[in-house]
């Protein structure tokens, strides 16, 4: 059978031959990658309409199917670029068996001078995948002067020995997440769920926590590229290929991950907390979980993690494999550095211009605006001189402070404690409870600091006055107090160590029909507060 070369345009490729790309991938063993995919293709030219007439694909086929790709970007002047920089992380020669086959890439290499490429560049080529080393070899010979420079490194770790060999090596970081889960098992019970692998709940089952944990994480809304996300995710999981696992505390969704399962090798494509949580190491939680959920689904040979480093990625890949920029041109040889030079600061000169810009608009962005107001006092009065004790006062023990370090989003117990005074106290108010508060006990009338409010239908105002009855005494507070609306419950059937007894009601404000007569009531207590 007689292979033949072709380039074909991104309109071209039809449902058959897409699934034909896909499975060309399934076939590289451990070097398959989730960036060499048909579905990562599409996502991304789907996302940029106005750059689709720019790429092509040279590839090389047999009785219609393909044996080679390598998706491009071209421009007028004869260079081209591997498809999607600045998104991938990664950049290969498309082929579907483990080692590749010379003449193949020397019949794709044909097709590339034949479409009138002169330059061309590759950005993050794996040095541990022989194809890459093929086709360098295969560019030289058919006269292009090749440069080849280590950038950054993969991220990577080989799994023969299974779960039991990768927690061993990894015994540390093992420990770490046993010990953080049982801290936080005090308060809430975590789980991890799987969706979209065999035997689990469909993918689409998780994906809104997932998408609310990014809205709510430093990546903002589904990362940079929210719509080629969601493309790229609905189109791996129509192939079998995407895995989705969200950490549960209680039921608050606090943390997921988001894998590629392409045949021996399992790509962790992305991980998402809510950083309220972030004292519960949810991020390092729910990717260790989801690591040993993939183990159990059989077959893992190899854990991608992929390039760029991180303290989670330092502390669980042990392989750290070199990728290559290369840059091929059809020019001298002792040219070609002068040339490449040229193009680096092509490159490097619009990226400092949109740094400067952002800079700029940043600066302008947090400029003083002006006072907008001054901050009102207010003392709320209580309806009796005898404590209501429908609230207590919480001893700060490690499971409480942890409680409140969450509840207020801040990243650890010290900095919880930063801006306490040494008379500032805690209470619980109401059954439930309806809200914690921080009183500071050294004015000279007991003053509202900061309240985590677990009903927001309870006003400040409401609370304060609960806080006057519980103490007898009149409260102040400013109308800037923060009050905390957090995403994590208090937990089930846990009660706190107190410097009192436990709370019996819903306390004097408990909600109460608007139009009833014990409304008109709760209504006319709010008049125990005033302006001082």
């Amino acid at each position: 059978m007689v292979n033949r070369a072709s380039t074909l345009r991104a309109e071209e490729i039809d449902a058959d031959l897409a699934r034909a790309w896909d499975e060309l991938v399934g076939g590289r063993g451990v070097q398959a990658d989730v960036f060499d995919t048909h579905a990562w293709m599409s996502s991304w030219v789907a996302s940029r309409p106005e750059r689709a007439e720019h790429v092509r694909i040279p590839g090389v086929f047999a009785a219609g199917r393909p044996l080679a790709l390598l998706p491009l970007e071209l421009d007028s002047a004869g260079r081209a670029h591997e498809l999607g920089r600045g998104q991938r992380e990664r950049t290969r020669v498309v082929l579907g068996t483990p080692e590749p086959q010379p003449a193949v890439l020397r019949q794709l290499v044909g097709e590339l001078l034949r479409i009138g490429i002169r330059e061309l560049t590759l950005y993050r080529m794996p040095s541990r995948d022989p194809a890459t080393h093929a086709l360098l070899a295969a560019l030289r010979e058919a006269g292009y002067a090749v440069d080849v420079r280590e950038r950054m490194t993969d991220m990577i770790e080989a799994t023969p020995d299974g779960w039991a060999g990768y927690r061993a090596r990894h015994r540390g970081f093992d420990s770490a997440i046993g010990q953080t889960t049982r801290r936080a098992g005090q308060l809430w019970k975590l789980r991890v769920t799987a969706f979209g692998a065999p035997g689990t709940a469909p993918l689409a089952a998780g994906l809104a926590d997932h998408e609310e944990l990014f809205d709510l994480s430093w990546k903002g809304r589904l990362g940079a590229s929210p719509e080629r996300r969601r493309l790229l995710t609905q189109a791996l999981d129509a192939r079998g290929m995407a895995r989705l696992y969200v950490l549960y505390a209680d039921d608050r969704a606090i943390a997921s991950c988001l894998g590629v399962r392409i045949g021996p090798v399992v790509h962790w494509h992305t991980v998402a907390y809510d950083p309220a949580a972030a004292l519960l190491s949810p991020g390092n939680v729910v990717h260790w979980r989801a690591q040993e959920l993939a183990f159990a689904e059989g077959g893992l040979a190899l854990i991608d993690l992929l390039p760029g480093e991180s303290p989670l990625k330092d502390r669980i890949s042990t392989e750290r494999p070199a990728l290559l920029d290369v840059c091929a041109a059809r020019v001298p040889r002792r040219v070609l550095p002068l040339l490449r030079g040229a193009r680096e600061v092509q490159r490097a000169v619009p990226i400092a211009t949109r740094a400067r810009v952002r800079s700029l608009r940043a600066r302008v962005s947090t400029a003083d605006a002006g006072t907008s107001g001054t901050a009102r006092r207010f003392e709320a009065r209580p309806a009796t001189d005898v404590p209501t004790r429908a609230g207590v006062e919480l001893t700060m023990d490690q499971p409480t402070l942890r409680l409140l370090t969450v509840a207020c989003a801040r990243k650890g117990p010290r900095e919880m404690r930063a801006d306490w005074g040494p008379d500032d106290r805690w209470y619980r108010i109401g059954a439930g409870p309806l809200a914690v508060a921080r009183v500071d006990h050294h004015e000279p009338v007991p003053t509202l600091r900061e309240v985590v409010r677990y009903d927001p239908t309870y006003t400040l105002e409401a609370i304060a006055l609960m806080l006057a009855d519980l103490l007898a005494s009149p409260v102040r507070y400013l109308d800037e107090v923060p009050v905390r609306d957090p995403r994590l419950r208090w937990p089930r059937g846990w009660s706190p160590p107190t410097a009192g007894p436990a709370s019996t009601g819903a306390g004097p404000l408990a909600k109460v029909p608007a139009g009833s007569a014990a409304g008109a009531k709760a209504r006319g207590a709010l008049s125990r507060v005033e302006g001082v």
